[in-house]
Parts: C-alpha cells; sequence; structure tokens
C-alpha cells in the first residue's frame, strides 16, 4: 500500500487539539486497506465514526494502545479516499505515528500492549503525521517559541520533509528567533506580528492555500502551534 495523508484542519481549544484527516490509499497500492490509526499517547478524547456508519467501526485504543482507530468494514480500495476522520485529545499538535492497516487477517487480542505494537507492525505501512502530544513541562511561550523551532527544523528535514522549500525554511527560523528577540525584551506586539508572518508565509500570503512546497502536515503542525504561542503573548 501506498498511503496519502491529507490533514484537513488542526485546531486547538483549550487544552484540547481536534484534527481531521483524509486517507487516500494510492492508485499504485497493491492491496485494500482495511483501517488508520494514529498513534494517541494522552488517550482520545473523542472520535467520530464517519458515514456512512454501517460501512466503518472506530475506537479510542486499538489491542490495548491508545489511539484514535477507524476500521473501513468494506475495505478501502487502491485509488479510493475515506471521508473525513476526526478526533480529539489533550495536548498540544506535534508528529504521531501512523499505520493504515491492509486487509488481512490479524490474531486475536492477547493482552499487552506488545501484542498491539506487533500487530500495527507488521501488517500496516507505517508513517508519520500530525497528532497530539503529552504537553510539556513548560509551557511558556519562551519554552514553546524554543520547542516550535524544533518543529519547524524537524518539518524541513529529512525524513519527514514535509516542507521541501529551503528558503522558507530559513525565513520561518529566522521568524521564530526575532520573534523570541522581541518577547524578551517585552515587545509584544512586535512579537505577535513576527508570529503572524511566519503563519502567513506559510500560506504564501493567501488563507487557505499553502506555499510551494508545504505539504498538509507540514502547514497544519507549525500554523496551529504558531496560532497558539500567539495567543499566550
Amino acid at each position: 500500500m501506498t498511503p496519502e495523508i491529507l490533514v484537513s484542519s488542526v485546531s486547538v481549544r483549550g487544552d484540547t487539539v481536534a484534527i481531521t484527516y483524509v486517507v487516500t490509499n494510492g492508485a499504485q497500492s497493491q492491496d485494500s486497506a482495511a483501517a488508520f490509526a494514529v498513534d494517541a499517547p494522552t488517550g482520545v478524547f473523542a472520535i467520530t465514526r464517519p458515514t456512512p456508519k454501517t460501512d466503518w467501526w472506530v475506537s479510542k485504543k486499538y489491542k490495548g494502545k491508545n489511539t484514535a482507530y477507524w476500521a473501513i468494514l468494506n475495505s478501502l480500495p487502491p485509488g479510493a479516499s475515506t471521508p473525513s476522520l476526526y478526533y480529539e485529545s489533550v495536548g498540544l499538535p506535534g508528529i504521531a505515528t501512523d499505520w493504515l492497516e491492509g486487509d488481512v487477517a490479524v490474531p486475536e487480542y492477547q493482552g499487552s500492549d506488545t501484542t498491539s505494537q506487533e500487530v500495527l507492525r507488521d501488517n500496516s505501512v507505517i508513517g508519520k503525521t500530525v497528532g497530539v502530544e503529552a504537553f510539556p513541562p513548560d509551557r511558556s511561550a519562551q519554552a514553546l517559541l524554543t520547542r516550535l523551532r524544533s518543529l519547524t527544523q524537524s518539518v524541513c528535514a529529512s525524513p519527514l520533509s514535509w516542507i521541501s522549500n529551503s528558503a522558507l525554511c530559513a525565513q520561518l527560523v529566522t521568524d521564530l528567533d526575532q520573534a523570541e528577540s522581541y518577547r524578551a525584551s517585552g515587545q509584544m506586539a512586535q512579537a505577535k506580528s513576527t508570529l503572524s508572518h511566519y503563519v502567513d508565509i506559510l500560506a504564501g500570503g493567501s488563507p487557505g492555500t499553502f506555499a510551494t512546497g508545504v505539504t498538509s502536515p507540514g502547514y497544519w503542525v507549525l500554523k496551529s502551534n504558531a496560532d497558539l504561542i500567539n495567543g499566550l503573548l
């Protein structure tokens, strides 16, 4: 299978992050897909069952492991896409492991997390997407700016390469360094303006679009964290 994971939206409300995906089983795939799962280490607060509901089963755990899990009861053939897959978890937007599980028989649950991890590993294509990470010990604007700088560098680098425009990546890091400099000197209006510029260039200057070289997970994981920090300044 060759999955394509589109992140449709990421929103933060208080301590809760809501994420929506559309998953495509690539046209060149040799197998149908049976399920999609995203690691959710802090647990899943809410998850929706797509329509038609008779075609789907959802769970907040899979084989004892905290995941947002959508089972495709009729399977997803090559070239087909899911409807919107939505879940909520408590934490911060970050980078999470995902699994697109093939339409194969799986062993019965034996009551251990090791079993779940082996089943997901052996029967799935494993990747990375936007997910929800546990809160860091320090949630100050300074600490979250440092975290966003690290996220930006990870998104721009291999193996993720969610942003392939090196000049844009350099400007994003420069914006974050400038925002922190403004914050440290008490110039909060300038810090907020710089973070707004950071988001604007991710979108290529047009709301609802992505700049050249920016993928949907790259855009949403960085934008959602920048917006959150801007609300703290």
